[in-house]
């Protein structure tokens, strides 16, 4: 199953502890800042349930609030201009597939 989320940090760095992050994160995104400039963040996680993905979410950034969590098909893969893919987004995007 893959799981199209969103997350704020609490922390100032928005990067991920360990890059690329670990093997469940498809592909991440920084999306813009909340009023009070804490950074806003989407991903695409395969995982088998969304406990499971939140969990994988919190191995590269622990200190986050959830703001939506949203179950996709497995094949899902992310094909539009506003999230860009990076090289390694889509040998794991679309080898997942």
């Amino acid at each position: 199953m893959r799981f199209w989320m969103s997350w704020i940090l609490t922390d100032e760095d928005y990067r991920p502890l360990t890059y690329p992050p670990n093997e469940a994160i498809l592909g991440w995104w920084f999306t813009g800042t909340t009023s009070d400039e804490r950074a806003i963040l989407c991903g695409l996680v395969d995982s088998p349930t969304r406990d499971e993905a939140k969990a994988a979410v919190l191995k590269d950034w622990p200190g986050i609030e959830w703001r939506f969590i949203e179950t996709k098909n497995p094949d899902t893969v992310i094909t539009s201009d506003r999230f860009p893919l990076s090289e390694w987004m889509k040998s794991r995007m679309f080898s997942s597939t």
